[in-house]
């Protein structure tokens, strides 16, 4: 005798497979909200590095010493612009 047609228990385990690989890509980090909107905010920051805007950024001035060959110091003003949320911590130091 020929089967034509899936049993009861071949169609269970077939649902069950089907319901855990849709649930793993609803699941996954790529799909996230919370990388979504972290993905938006860097871009957004970057664009702002780029044309120099800091608004969106705290300023602080601060001093470097910088040695050089383990003889030469050079001291340095620069400019810290930092930004922070929950989620991002990112600063750039300017000359």
């Amino acid at each position: 005798m020929v089967k034509n047609s899936f049993t009861l228990l071949e169609t269970l385990i077939s649902i069950t497979f089907l319901s855990i690989v849709i649930s793993g890509f609803l699941y996954s980090s790529y799909h996230e909200k919370t990388n979504q909107e972290n993905f938006m905010i860097l871009n957004d920051l970057e664009n702002r590095f780029d044309t120099k805007n800091y608004t969106n950024f705290s300023k602080t001035n601060q001093n470097l010493q910088i040695v050089k060959n383990k003889e030469t110091t050079e001291n340095l003003a620069v400019s810290k612009y930092q930004f922070e949320n929950e989620n991002i911590k990112l600063f750039k130091y300017e000359k």
